[in-house]
């Protein structure tokens, strides 16, 4: 009777709101079966899933104070004689779209891969690459569906002075293992900005190693944004610095030359012997004088130099996690609830689609 009237309905396409409900009630045990095969589906990559511990850090980017300010060394400079010029701020801070350019770049991840942490899984410490490797925090069955061999297989071993036998130079080409532990370090570190607040978000399979790896990602970021930030500067500090060691030589040339005719001339009143001195004194005064100024310009590079280094200070800083912050076994089960209803709900939408359009064509 039931179907006779299922199929009386979509014969005549009479799908009013009493009829619709009446036809969802004839599939309501499909709809069921899928909510279950949904939750099972979801405690099984629950149970599969490593534990993961999450922190979030938050730092603020400060400018030191600048060289023209009331601060103690851009005083002296000025006392001394040194026109510090004008603070400009903006050179002290990166924008902060490339903060999470920077933590995924290779070079980036690579320091961090090649850093050793205590974990305990090892008894002594291990680089961040052999952890990885060895380890494979990940879902069991994603590493199956990923590698399918590696069910008959035993894990991968790292040998632990796997880096010590590779160039320190900027590398060209990485292996696949290394490929494989810079993607997965690089999805655990997440970065956002906020003006001139810096927000940090790490995530690792152990409370300890995230809390060590969260301090070690401040540290490059850190180093990195500094570097950036002064490479200009620096390279005029060691220009200046080799400028400086060849006037400070040239000047003592010429010093030791005065000296030397002071010394063998004393006593002696003649004319020439006088344009000489005069020569010897012009050449000394000019020598000192290129030698005082680069001193200055030198000191005035340094001052700039440490006015313009970025200061992060902790607004939120990491503290050790007491408890995993994924996966979550009620937020997983809400989540595979919410997909078996919409799973079920679509099938049965094609389901009757489907039998709708079949009647009609052989009508």
């Amino acid at each position: 009777m039931n179907k006779g009237r299922s199929k009386k309905i979509l014969l005549e396409g009479d799908f009013t709101l009493v009829n619709l409900i009446f036809l969802f009630r004839q599939k309501l045990v499909v709809f069921w079966i899928s909510i279950i095969v949904f939750l099972f589906l979801g405690f099984v990559i629950y149970s599969t899933t490593p534990n993961s511990y999450r922190i979030q850090s938050v730092y603020l980017i400060e400018a030191q104070e600048g060289p023209s300010g009331a601060g103690g060394l851009g005083s002296l400079a000025q006392l001394s004689g040194i026109n510090m010029g004008s603070n400009n701020a903006e050179n002290t801070f990166l924008n902060p779209a490339l903060y999470p350019v920077i933590v995924q770049s290779k070079p980036f991840l690579e320091e961090l891969m090649k850093t050793t942490f205590k974990s305990l899984v090892y008894t002594d410490s291990v680089t961040l690459f052999k952890y990885m490797v060895e380890t494979r925090p990940e879902n069991s069955i994603m590493k199956a569906l990923k590698r399918p061999q590696s069910i008959f297989k035993s894990g991968v071993e790292v040998d632990s002075g796997y880096f010590d036998s590779l160039s320190s130079s900027q590398r060209e080409q990485f292996s696949p293992l290394e490929l494989y532990a810079l993607g997965q370090i690089a999805q655990r570190i997440s970065i956002s900005s906020q003006g001139s607040l810096l927000n940090i978000d790490t995530e690792m399979p152990e409370p300890d190693l995230s809390f060590q790896f969260s301090k070690k990602v401040k540290s490059l970021i850190e180093k990195y944004s500094i570097r950036y930030v002064l490479e200009k500067q620096n390279n005029q500090v060691e220009y200046l610095k080799g400028q400086f060691n060849i006037a400070e030589k040239n000047y003592q040339e010429a010093q030791n030359n005065l000296v030397r005719f002071k010394e063998r001339n004393q006593g002696i009143n003649l004319e020439s012997l006088r344009a000489v001195e005069q020569n010897f004194n012009a050449e000394y005064n000019l020598k000192f004088e290129l030698f005082r100024t680069i001193s200055q310009e030198l000191e005035l590079a340094k001052i700039k130099l440490n006015s313009l280094k970025p200061i992060f200070s902790q607004i939120e800083p990491p503290y050790i996690p007491n408890r995993p912050t994924s996966p979550r076994l009620l937020l997983t089960l809400a989540f595979s609830f919410i997909l078996g209803i919409v799973a079920g709900t679509v099938f049965i939408l094609f389901y009757y689609t489907f039998a709708y359009f079949k009647l009609q064509q052989n009508n």
